[in-house]
């Protein structure tokens, strides 16, 4: 399989060509939004891992995982910053 992938005006687009001719090309697209830019990626890498990642399972000796963390410099804002 041959994977391309090339940005767009509003995220990027996956193209997927299989070793065998008579098999379709497949486009899987990304896009950002403004709210949830972060959380939209990371739903994209999942698709990714399911549809053409290694098989692994809670078994397996390593697997990969695609989650979702705060910075390590990060601070939350305190109760009376919200106020």
């Amino acid at each position: 399989m041959k994977f391309e992938i090339r940005r767009v005006q509003n995220g990027a687009v996956l193209r997927v060509e299989p070793e065998i001719p008579d098999e379709e090309t497949k486009e899987i697209a990304y896009q950002e939004t403004e709210t949830g830019e972060i959380e939209a990626f990371a739903d994209f890498l999942r698709l990714l891992l399911e549809d053409y990642g290694p098989t692994t399972s809670r078994y397996s000796p390593r697997r990969i995982r695609i989650v979702i963390e705060p910075g390590d410099k990060f601070e939350p804002p305190s109760a009376k910053q919200l106020e």
